[in-house]
């Protein structure tokens, strides 16, 4: 076990050179744990509902990583609805955890002897983003000192997530900026380049009456609009075209692009800000430039709802994959996808499973 001052500064330096939130979590949690009496951690992250997500966990009993943390993941508790009226302040010792409860009460012999845990909020000045949870065996009250030190590292923790989050929407902006710099270069330089080779082609293979020349300048004129099309798509990747004429409108003009037959359904009036609809509409571009990639299917079936709340659900039947558990997904993409729904306050679910399709759910609440 290190001595306070000796984890608080690991920690620190830790998180001072972190930029991403998850892998910054995932380190800080297993340096405290590795540096204490503590045997597990988990963290909750806990949105304006009440609705938390388990976000990190090291150490975990089998009992509570049963069924992809099922106990961790489902219905209330007290420290997450004390967190949510805001009467959960500081440190504090829970007395009874009724995940613990259900999950010993399922696998009696699968919490390793864990009954009760402590929990501390996690907060930047008035912002606040979660839980911190530890605990030990066969202990059932924490003292000053140990609270005192969860304090400490929750400090350490939220100012991160605060410095990270503010960092990437900087760098969100900066990448904008970047994005409309080249997909305006983009299209008035290469794209007309490119279209003006393939006119050049098609008219010279009229004029000539050598079977070679035109077969040349044939294979000219398809590679450059082969070209021309990849252009066009790489200059959506970077800025939405289409967005001024509605979302519904341009998930149909991207998904022309890359060759996908879409069906759309549409309840209610769609009314996002500006910001939010960018955000819903890079998901939606990524999940379905993952189908075109991945999926080995041309057909996708798009629902938006907005009656009390905003939602988006992008369907498709093809070969699907396996998702080890509702934190871990299977590309960087999926992650981004994730984080830019958080960034508007939304919720991503991911549910896959081998040759059955992939549904992509995102809901903002009202």
């Amino acid at each position: 076990m290190k001595s306070k001052t000796a984890l608080l500064k690991e920690i620190a330096e830790f998180l001072n050179e972190e930029m991403e939130t998850y892998s910054m979590l995932n380190g800080a949690l297993k340096r405290l744990v590795e540096g204490t009496d503590f045997t597990t951690g988990w963290i909750f992250f806990i949105d304006d509902e009440g609705h938390h997500e388990l976000i990190s966990d090291d150490g975990l009993p089998d009992a509570l990583e049963y069924n992809n943390c099922q106990y961790m993941t489902e219905g209330p508790c007290w420290c997450v609805s004390r967190y949510h009226q805001g009467k959960l302040t500081k440190a504090s010792n829970i007395i009874t955890c009724s995940r613990i409860v259900k999950a010993s009460r399922k696998y009696p012999d699968g919490t390793d002897d864990i009954t009760h845990h402590a929990t501390v909020p996690l907060q930047s000045g008035q912002e606040r983003f979660g839980l911190l949870n530890v605990a030990t065996p066969c202990k059932t009250s924490y003292s000053e000192d140990e609270l005192d030190l969860l304090e400490s590292v929750a400090f350490q923790i939220g100012s991160a997530i605060k410095r990270i989050f503010l960092t990437e929407r900087e760098r969100e902006i900066a990448l904008t900026n970047e994005r409309n710099r080249l997909a305006r270069d983009l299209h008035d330089s290469v794209n007309q380049m490119l279209f003006s080779l393939r006119l050049t082609a098609h008219a010279a293979a009229a004029n000539t009456e050598d079977n070679k020349a035109k077969a040349a300048f044939g294979l000219i004129e398809s590679t450059s609009q082969s070209a021309v099309n990849e252009m066009r798509a790489l200059i959506w990747q970077l800025k939405p075209i289409g967005l001024e004429q509605g979302l519904a409108h341009a998930i149909h003009q991207y998904a022309d692009v890359l060759g996908l037959n879409v069906t759309m359904h549409i309840n209610g009036l769609i009314q996002l800000d500006n910001k939010e609809e960018n955000i819903v509409f890079r998901i939606v571009q990524e999940a379905l430039n993952n189908i075109k990639k991945h999926a080995g299917t041309a057909e996708v079936a798009i629902t938006i709802n907005q009656l009390q709340s905003f939602s988006i659900v992008i369907e498709d039947n093809g070969k699907g994959f396996a998702v080890n558990s509702a934190k871990q997904l299977p590309t960087h993409g999926l992650a981004n996808m994730r984080q830019r729904a958080e960034s508007i306050g939304g919720t991503l679910h991911i549910t896959s499973r081998n040759d059955e399709g992939t549904t992509v759910s995102l809901l903002l609440e009202g």
